[in-house]
């Protein structure tokens, strides 16, 4: 079996060390950090960022008063700069005004505070979600005009159903990555139609031909989905499908939200799906939304090369609307979860290591090759071993000449 561009990039990669010690200490050990340089391999990657729900309302709006923009973004902001795109699923509109939608929970953000999203790394804003439209049309316009005053690009709604549903294109260290959001969330009057205002329903056949007709234009595509139940950490089956499908045609990452709590990830055609990544900072006291992750996610051309979920700790009882890098403690359990939760998406797979770490196909391939070499050489072994007892068959040595023989 001959090795691929990306097979023989991770036999190399396999023996770089991602997580370096930054200090020596006293002692004479290493105090090891979290990493947000990534090793020289990884610089020929493409990189992305991706957290799960920002709602900059309710409770944060005092806290935004108080503070500014930035505070819910200061612990976090180096993690989402190292990346060449980081994205979040925006839950609230920026608007001063609007009617209020009839529904349990509506929120709105004065757009003054837009501006802390473009500080803490942020390049796009997914808006396929069921709040977005939470004070009408306008509330939307109205976040799509802040948004676009700030340089910050968006996806996944717009003025009309052909815009929601156009991609929107960052160019970044050559190549050029088209952004798609879809909405599957409740209400469906949010849904954009030929001309009114609203997100992007993924009506299969539409949302395979569009991601079809964009797929030679552009070198990498992600796919953000607003889906799922509320509290479940398991994606339902229509998760399931349309993940695929959008990977089918043409997707490189699939990323979720919605659930306020992490679902697992799995390695379909060596794309990455994480199906629910949670909250980020979202103006709520949930007990049940308390832990994370920050995504980042390396591609190159032959798909998934490596990610790492950064466990975060987002329990506002706790980090007060700031999310957090968690502790050692409470981010191996973070990961062990996700791990649990991931396995029977991957046929019991650990897809996710205890490193924080998803390797991509080639990594199968190393271990495939290093299985081989290690059997290769214990069964020379064991064929050596099983040759001892009859090696006065198979070696004679020499005779000397015959008691009879002339000198």
């Amino acid at each position: 079996m001959r090795a691929t561009g990306f097979q023989r990039f991770g036999l190399l990669f396999s023996f770089t060390v991602l997580f370096h010690p930054t200090e020596l200490t006293a002692q004479g050990g290493f105090d090891w950090q979290p990493e947000v340089l990534e090793p020289v391999h990884l610089q020929r990657c493409v990189s992305i960022a991706a957290v799960g729900d920002v709602m900059l309302g309710s409770w944060v709006v005092e806290l935004l008063e108080k503070h500014g923009p930035t505070y819910p973004f200061e612990p976090t902001r180096a993690y989402l700069e190292s990346a060449d795109v980081a994205i979040a699923n925006l839950e609230a509109p920026f608007a001063l005004s609007g009617e209020p939608f009839p529904k349990k929970f509506n929120f709105k953000v004065p757009p003054v505070y837009a501006a802390g999203l473009k500080t803490a790394g942020f390049d796009v804003l997914n808006l396929a979600n069921n709040h977005i439209l939470d004070f009408g049309e306008a509330a939307l316009l109205s976040t799509m005009r802040t948004l676009d005053t700030l340089g910050l690009r968006y996806c996944g709604a717009g003025p009309n159903l052909a815009a929601a549903h156009r991609p929107t294109v960052v160019a970044v260290r050559g190549v050029r990555i088209a952004f798609f959001g879809y909405s599957m969330t409740f209400p469906t009057e949010f849904y954009a139609k030929e001309d009114s205002a609203g997100t992007a329903y993924p009506e299969p056949e539409r949302m395979a031909a569009t991601l079809r007709a964009w797929e030679d234009s552009v070198d990498y595509t992600v796919v953000s989905f607003h889906w799922g139940a509320e509290k479940r950490t398991t994606p339902k089956d229509y998760q399931i499908h349309f993940a695929h499908l959008a990977i089918d045609n043409g997707a490189d990452l699939v990323l979720g939200h919605h659930p306020h709590v992490l679902q697992g990830f799995e390695l379909y055609k060596n794309r990455l799906i994480a199906y629910s990544l949670g909250n980020f900072a979202f103006g709520s006291y949930s007990r049940y939304a308390v832990d994370s992750i920050i995504l980042k996610v390396y591609l190159n051309e032959d798909g998934l090369v490596l990610a790492r979920a950064l466990p975060i700790n987002v329990d506002n009882r706790v980090v007060e609307f700031r999310p957090e890098v968690a502790g050692p403690q409470r981010g191996a359990r973070i990961v062990e979860n996700l791990r649990a939760l991931s396995a029977p998406l991957n046929a019991g797979a650990p897809l996710l290591r205890n490193s924080q770490l998803v390797f991509g196909d080639w990594h199968r391939f190393f271990e495939d090759w290093l299985l081989g070499v290690t059997v290769n050489a214990y069964w020379r072994v064991f064929l050596d071993l099983e040759a001892l007892p009859h090696l006065p068959e198979i070696v004679q040595a020499p005779q000397g000449p015959s008691s009879g023989a002339a000198r």
